[in-house]
């Protein structure tokens, strides 16, 4: 138990100054061929690659226009993330695994909107990859901090302490599942035994165990890092120690070179590109014009408890504000590396991002983690967001972080569409809980007949039973006002160039969220405060006769 502390106390002087910019550095064996995809998703290029599955080739004007690539919430699974870069046309890997943008003649640019740790043996490749094509192309590729990305600031002061009755380290939300503690975890460990030896089980691969399992809901983490770290060193699995497994997640935050903490500084909180927005969650209502302060703290609010934080003076501009959010997320690095143990009122460094990862302790402000998908389907959609938006030239929010269903999920409001992407727990018959499914979202550049550009948005990908979709939808115009269906029969016949369905809901409560290449639709049906999400199919005739689709929310 004591190498715990020494462990820290190492790592802390290897981490004192400024953010490093040192290459990723790892263990023998390493090599940037490891990043190369599967043969089997190598099969799926020639089916997508500049090809639309409705349409045929996309017109070659479309293609010449600068894209904005989008892939979110990889979440560590390396063969999730492979098959949505395969599917992309902004960026692909090249024959030694590095990822490259694909059209070297363009000024497209690429984001990644956050949670690239936790449910895969991918967290270091996937980070390194990432990092690699950040600093090649500071200005053209851009990374999110999702919560699984910053929680990980956690691990220096939980793993530097010894005592076994620790607070539960994460504050509840709302339809939390029972919370395991420390000491109930040690007593399984121990073989049930109320009476057992603990000493002998409070180990640091136990606790972070523990952490990982019943505070990050990152289950089976540690034994996945243990894979990853086998396959880079070319080691069979069970030669890796779990000092070694400890060292490695440590290591990550700890070290100025270590693959979470570099990932971390190369982060934003929020990315404006034009009309469209960028951020892991969302954008609730009280976080408009709302700044977080470092002394917020990672506890579960008492009743009279008073949010932090700073409101922008009345007259600033969205941009002020994203900026402002991108300075907290700077600062609170800062804050965390000049305090990585526990103060004496249990408080530490970085107190302020992890409270920004939790619903409560940001008292339902966080871009991070609000979204306006509850239980997979989207809740009321507040008309002072859509107009914060709208006023700063956005008419996009592109966003992850929660569970969205098999294909990105899209809420057409009056003025802006929401576009949801994150695709975790799509197939619960699949292994990995994601099966077939992959998507690739695209922001293109439209060149319009006055002086400003517009955009319009391209989605692709494959549902969890195999079928494919792969259709555009209309650019929202200088104004954001969203189309009913039927108001122009023409734009929405299949194999046409925009589509116009998706986003609304019918009249029946089903959300229409992909058009398929049969030329039939995707949709998806909720029931309020269930998690359950039904599936229906229903071809366009179905939904243009007679068939009312309400606009958005």
């Amino acid at each position: 138990m004591g190498r715990r502390c020494a462990v820290l106390a190492a790592a802390a002087v290897t981490a004192a100054g400024s953010f490093g910019r040192h290459s990723l550095r790892f263990s023998r064996g390493f090599h940037a061929g490891l990043c190369r995809r599967p043969a089997a998703v190598r099969l799926l290029q020639p089916r997508w690659r500049g090809v639309s599955c409705l349409g045929g080739r996309q017109p070659m004007q479309d293609m010449e226009q600068p894209k904005i690539g989008f892939i979110t919430d990889c979440e560590g699974n390396f063969d999730y993330w492979s098959k949505c870069v395969e599917l992309s046309e902004v960026v692909h890997f090249d024959d030694a695994g590095q990822l490259c943008f694909s059209r070297s003649d363009k000024a497209d640019k690429f984001i990644f909107g956050g949670d690239a740790f936790d449910k895969g043996p991918g967290d270091i490749r996937i980070a390194t990859a990432l990092v690699n094509f950040k600093r090649r192309h500071p200005e053209r590729v851009w990374m999110l901090a999702g919560n699984r990305d910053l929680n990980k600031l956690r691990f220096t002061a939980e793993l530097g302490e010894e005592v076994v009755d620790v607070p539960h380290p994460v504050p509840a939300y709302p339809r939390a599942p029972p919370q395991c503690s420390l000491r109930d975890f040690l007593q399984q460990q121990a073989g049930g035994d109320a009476g057992g030896d603990l000493a002998a089980v409070n180990s640091s691969a136990n606790r972070l165990r523990w952490i990982l399992d019943h505070t990050m809901t990152a289950k089976g983490a540690f034994e996945l890092r243990r894979e990853e770290l086998a396959l880079l060193q070319d080691k069979v699995s069970s030669t890796v120690s779990d000092d070694e497994v400890v060292e490695s997640f440590l290591d990550s935050v700890v070290r100025n070179d270590g693959f979470v903490w570099e990932y971390l500084t190369e982060c934003s909180l929020a990315v404006l590109f034009g009309e469209t927005l960028f951020v892991h969650a969302g954008v609730p209502k009280d976080a408009l014009g709302w700044i977080p302060s470092l002394d917020m703290r990672y506890l579960q609010p008492s009743e009279t408890s008073i949010c932090g934080g700073t409101q922008l003076p009345e007259g600033h501009t969205l941009r002020e504000w994203v900026d402002a959010m991108n300075d907290f997320l700077r600062a609170g690095l800062r804050d965390f590396r000049a305090q990585m143990s526990w103060r004496s009122d249990r408080s530490r460094g970085g107190e302020g991002l992890l409270a920004f990862t939790s619903t409560p302790a940001s008292f339902q402000r966080s871009i991070v983690v609000e979204s306006l998908l509850q239980g997979g389907m989207p809740t009321d959609l507040s008309p002072e967001v859509e107009d914060y938006l709208s006023r700063g030239g956005v008419r996009r929010v592109i966003c992850g972080h929660k569970p969205c269903g098999d294909s990105p999920f899209v809420v057409m409001g009056k003025c802006v569409e929401f576009v949801h992407c994150d695709t975790t727990y799509s197939d619960e018959s699949a292994k990995d809980k994601r099966g077939q499914v992959a998507a690739a979202v695209e922001v293109e550049s439209v060149a319009s007949a006055g002086q400003e550009t517009e955009s319009r948005l391209h989605l692709r990908g494959s549902l969890s039973d195999g079928r494919v979709f792969d259709f555009l939808l209309p650019s929202r115009g200088s104004q954001g006002s969203a189309e009913l269906p039927g108001s122009h029969p023409e734009k929405v016949v299949s194999g046409s160039s925009a589509e116009h369905f998706v986003g609304h809901r019918t009249v029946d409560g089903w959300w229409v969220k992909a058009r398929l290449a049969d030329g039939s639709y995707h949709l998806a049906h909720g029931e309020p405060g269930s998690r359950k999400v039904s599936y229906t199919t229903r071809t366009y005739e179905e939904l243009s006769s007679g068939m009312q689709l309400q606009a958005g929310l």
